[in-house]
């Protein structure tokens, strides 16, 4: 469910707070416990409408007070989360080989970023399936800025904010049609998959040619 932009400037401060680090034995294991109770919720819902900060404290059987001491607001669980998910993702990139053309380097990349979801279903839902449009633009944008900086170490594209931007929306119109499939079908299918590389190798494209 997407909030209008009163409810999306509160949901960015909340955001805005970072989750606190533990520093001792009993915090890490108990921030661990945390981590893994919130993903254990988002894998039996689905989804993370339902996700709470009780929910998540009852699941990993801390007091809620200690929750809160690390999480600000479940938006901040949710986000750093997003964050584990998404240094996870880039750790697991493929090196990109020397492609004389964007498009082999692109469809790499598209494709590593599916096969990342299919095999994480916890990052695939925090990132294709968020709860506010501060989380969409977040995607966006760090997807954007992962393929723009892919495509530019190879002087496959050029290094202007014009195609910067044009990369992240490349990202958004991938996620537009995993978002679809996974809604849908409950998982990225080839046809929806094939349709994205489409889609965002068309648009890439035009924005180039230009």
């Amino acid at each position: 469910m997407l909030i209008d932009h009163a409810g999306e400037e509160i949901m960015a401060k909340k955001i805005g707070i970072p989750a606190r680090q533990p520093t001792r034995k009993p915090g890490v294991e108990r921030y661990n416990r945390i981590i893994a109770a919130a993903e254990y919720l988002i894998l039996e819902a689905g989804s993370l409408e339902t996700i709470t900060l009780d929910a998540v404290a009852k699941q990993a059987a801390v007091p809620r007070a200690s929750l809160y001491y690390f999480f600000a607001s479940i938006e901040s669980l949710l986000d750093a989360l997003y964050q584990r998910g998404m240094q996870k993702m880039v750790a697991e990139l493929p090196q990109p080989p020397s492609a004389p053309d964007w498009r082999e380097v692109m469809v790499l990349y598209i494709d590593s970023v599916r096969d990342f979801y299919l095999k994480n279903r916890v990052e695939m839902i925090l990132a294709l399936l968020p709860v506010s449009l501060v989380a969409v633009n977040t995607v966006s944008r760090d997807f954007g800025g992962a393929l723009f900086t892919l495509l530019h170490q190879q002087d496959l594209v050029p290094k202007t904010r014009r195609t910067a931007r044009a990369c992240e929306i490349c990202s958004e119109l991938a996620d537009l049609v995993w978002r679809k499939s996974l809604i849908e079908k409950g998982t990225l299918t080839p046809t929806y998959h094939k349709e994205a590389k489409r889609v965002v190798l068309a648009y890439l494209e035009s924005v180039l040619a230009d």
